[in-house]
């Protein structure tokens, strides 16, 4: 059997990458709250926190982990930052891993 996954080529190597990445942010089951919350748009801190039952200080941890995975957008409103899902960004972190695992 050829294991093409993970071969030397550069492209394989950083799919494989992004992917440990964005498995590594979702795999906490506050962070998985957190998607699902914003899966009905975008919310900043404050309309989050009640919805996930978490601090507001956990919850901003768990939203940076998750912008740095590039799983998350962020605009800015006055004082507020409204986080949304980065849907591109998802599709894409689906797709390798679907290759991966096919």
């Amino acid at each position: 059997m050829e294991f093409r996954c993970c071969g030397e080529k550069s492209k394989e190597i950083k799919d494989v990458s992004k992917t440990y990445v964005f498995l590594r942010a979702i795999a906490d089951p506050n962070r998985l709250k957190i998607l699902c919350v914003l899966q009905g748009g975008p919310k900043c801190v404050c309309e989050i926190v009640p919805m996930v039952g978490i601090s507001d200080k956990l919850a901003s941890h768990h939203l940076k982990q998750l912008k740095k995975a590039g799983i998350l957008t962020e605009k800015r409103e006055g004082n507020f930052i409204r986080y949304g899902l980065d849907r591109k960004a998802i599709r894409e972190h689906k797709s390798i891993f679907n290759k991966i695992i096919k």
